[in-house]
């Protein structure tokens, strides 16, 4: 199919492909109209979808991967499940999930319009807006940790930045390679942010999620990379595990570098041991008070909890959707009071229903 008729496609009699907006080795995403969204700026969304022949696909459950084509689906899907368990304002919002003509899934996004990657929105701007854009990520970051979660693919173009009312939002995405930590024993990543551990074979782990941070903001501080991107994958390596950074190029106060430096720090143990710490010591570094969690992120730690307690009424549930499979629907109520709930329990029967290729239809009265 060439790239004008992929352009045209029409995916689930739902959303319409515009606009190639990158490619990657498991997908790739396009901007697409959502022929349900409402007004002109509701109506486009962010689509990524597996890049496999469609002659190589075979329609099967995400759960019994065992060839290459299944394991991209399964990893797609798995990304769906993790961003669809995140609510944070600096984390990427996911919507639906589904299979096209072919059977080849796609889940959509949150299109960001005119969004800049990390690196273009903060060079050559301030000290103060390049803190607050790292502070942001961090923030990011913070939640991530804190749910057990490691991005391991943290680098520009995964971190983007969008203008609304003003004010520079920063938006991480492409979680992808990421898992929950006691899980993390592959080599996975981009080498240009890849931590000196991770590069000879070590754990992912908080800290190597904070030194692809330091690498950023180097990039914003400096104008350049803190290691030689050009000379080849084999010196960028070399230079990754045995090489200092340059300390002198940041354009930053001393006790910013001080911060920018430990980041980067080749053994993970000399980095500071959390995002917030490292939010900490860089408002200590610029003279600014620490960011009060807004109503916002408070939220986010409440609504993306881990689904406990409802065991019982989950298995009635998944039973029934099963037998709906099948070719036997049935029809259920949901009662209780006000906050004992029942919107997260269906939401949670959504995401695996539409993992499994199910079509969920939401309505509201």
């Amino acid at each position: 199919m060439s790239q004008s008729e992929t352009l045209r496609t029409i995916i689930a009699h739902r959303y319409i492909l515009r606009e190639l907006l990158g490619r990657g080795g498991m997908g790739a995403v396009y901007r697409a109209i959502d022929r349900l969204g409402q007004g002109e700026a509701k109506s486009y969304v962010a689509l990524k979808r597996v890049l496999a022949p469609t002659e190589n696909l075979q329609f099967m459950s995400v759960s019994g991967a065992n060839n290459d084509i299944t394991s991209l689906r399964f990893a797609l899907a798995a990304e769906f499940q993790t961003l669809a368990s995140l609510r944070h304002p600096h984390i990427i919002n996911v919507l639906d999930y589904g299979f096209d003509d072919v059977h080849q899934p796609y889940f959509t996004m949150q299109f960001l319009a005119d969004a800049q990657t990390f690196v273009d929105a903060g060079r050559g701007q301030p000290i103060d807006v390049q803190v607050d854009l790292l502070i942001q990520t961090l923030q990011a970051l913070a939640y991530l940790h804190r749910r057990g979660v490691l991005h391991r693919d943290l680098k520009p173009g995964n971190v983007l930045v969008e203008e609304v009312d003003g004010q520079k939002i920063v938006k991480v995405l492409d979680f992808g390679l990421s898992i929950v930590r006691e899980e993390a024993t592959e080599t996975v990543g981009t080498l240009a942010y890849m931590s000196p551990e991770i590069v000879q074979g070590g754990k992912a782990s908080f800290a190597s999620d904070l030194y692809a941070v330091g690498v950023m903001a180097y990039e914003i501080m400096a104008g350049r990379h803190p290691f030689d991107e050009g000379s080849g994958p084999s010196m960028l390596l070399m230079q990754v595990i045995s090489k200092a950074p340059d300390m002198t190029l940041l354009d930053a106060p001393p006790d910013l570098v001080e911060v920018i430096e430990s980041l980067l720090a080749k053994n993970p143990g000399e980095r500071l041991g959390s995002a917030d710490a490292v939010i900490e010591a860089l408002c200590e570094a610029t003279n600014r008070p620490v960011p009060v969690e807004t109503q916002a992120i408070r939220e986010s730690f409440l609504q993306s909890a881990a689904f406990v307690g409802r065991d019982e009424e989950m298995a009635k549930l998944r039973s029934a959707l099963q037998e709906a499979v099948n070719g036997s629907g049935s029809s259920w109520l949901i009662g209780g009071e006000s906050g004992v709930g029942k919107t997260r329990l269906l939401n949670e029967l959504r995401i695996g229903a539409l993992v499994e290729g199910v079509i969920v239809v939401r309505g509201q009265g």
